[in-house]
């Protein structure tokens, strides 16, 4: 069965190898689809934008386009909506889109696409997705974006709810309620319990998915959704915040599937054959784990070398001496190239057959610090390698 599974999985890794191209396009077209139809459900202001014509030919265009240009459009689309409502509305929401991209960029640049994403989630009734998948996935500081994109959507809902006041209710009428806005927001329970949660569940995942147990993705998966849904409840009971139980396990069903397939997409080992070494040097005590990842295709199929007693107190003197015989010393090749062409044979005769064995070998160069003492059955793979001396 594991092998069946580990199958399908490097069919799956050589056919994106192969189509990466069509198939990133494609994910970026289905993505901006749910983007763009999410915007115009929460706010659909402008008829002209509110049709399924502009939601696909904005897809199509981003398809074309790198991952950030989808934010870019989403955030345009937004603004033209919210104009279409009221100006001052826009003006405040545009404000505040800026500044939390500001401190976006600062904390965690490159995923500006999570501000957006995050709002998609709660449109889909499926929130806790959001920290699961980035507790596997990314770090801590991911904790930041789901705090926007939280933000950023209790703004859009308050929006949306009270829309016909900002529509009739003239300018001075209008910025009292952007004030009532601004005031209601930041005073949110709701809005700040599921922050507070998803950040305490984020942290969970990242935490215990780096721990040296077996099978910590799945723990990390489970024991993030439960700390999820204990904070949600204990929360909503302590502040009386409203919340639809069923739909909050619902979303968290959803989150565990979405972290079962992210671990087999991006972590399927094999810990059946996990394996502890412990080594040590001048300076240092080390002890590495090795857990073989799962090859499903036979030419990614490697042999996993055993880590027993012999391999951590090295080879017998045999093998320690056969690689120096191969070597041989600079002051031979200095004197030969003196001689005559004649001599010079006949003297490494000679000496390859008399002094080969008196003569000693000069030592082989030192290795680093935390490899001294090491055989190549310890440095079983040059990703343990970099990973040790990142540790380090």
């Amino acid at each position: 069965m594991n092998t069946t599974v580990a199958g399908a999985k490097g069919q799956l890794g050589q056919f994106y190898a192969t189509y990466s191209h069509i198939i990133d396009r494609v994910a970026r077209f289905i993505f901006g689809i749910l983007l763009f139809a999410g915007v115009n459900h929460i706010t659909g202001y402008m008829e002209r934008l509110d049709s399924w014509v502009v939601v696909i030919g904005l897809a199509v265009i981003c398809a074309f386009l790198p991952t950030p240009f989808l934010t870019l459009f989403g955030f345009a689309l937004l603004l033209a909506h919210l104009s279409s409502l009221s100006l001052p509305v826009m003006g405040v929401v545009a404000v505040l889109f800026l500044i939390m991209f500001a401190l976006y960029f600062h904390f965690t640049p490159g995923h500006t696409i999570m501000l957006l994403l995050v709002p998609i989630a709660f449109w889909f009734k499926i929130p806790a997705v959001i920290p699961i998948a980035f507790g596997l996935m990314g770090s801590p500081a991911f904790a930041y974006p789901i705090a926007c994109g939280c933000i950023a959507y209790y703004s859009l809902r308050y929006i949306h709810t009270y829309a016909k006041t900002f529509d009739t209710s003239g300018l001075a009428g209008t910025m009292t309620r952007i004030s009532t806005w601004i005031r209601e927001l930041f005073t949110n329970k709701e809005m700040w319990l599921y922050i507070f949660a998803f950040t305490i569940c984020l942290w969970a995942v990242c935490m215990i998915r780096k721990r040296d147990v077996a099978h910590s993705w799945k723990l990390a998966t489970l024991l993030g959704a439960l700390i999820d849904v204990l904070i949600l409840a204990i929360g909503a009971a302590v502040l009386g915040v409203k919340l639809n139980i069923g739909v909050v396990l619902l979303g968290h069903l959803a989150a565990i599937i979405v972290g079962l397939i992210l671990e087999y997409l991006f972590f399927h080992v094999d810990y059946k054959h996990r394996e502890s070494i412990q080594f040590e040097d001048d300076d240092y005590v080390y002890y590495v784990s090795a857990v073989p990842k799962v090859k499903g295709n036979e030419s990614e199929q490697r042999e996993v070398k055993r880590l027993t007693h012999e391999s951590e107190t090295g080879r017998s003197g045999e093998d320690r001496t056969e690689r120096p015989k191969n070597k041989k010393p600079s002051s031979q090749k200095s004197k030969g190239q003196q001689k005559g062409k004649g001599q010079q044979k006949g003297k490494g005769q000679q000496k390859g057959k008399g002094q080969s064995k008196g003569k000693k070998t000069p030592p082989p160069a030192k290795k680093q610090k935390w490899e001294n003492g090491m055989t190549d059955e310890l440095l079983m793979t040059q990703s343990l390698r970099r990973d040790l001396e990142k540790e380090l």
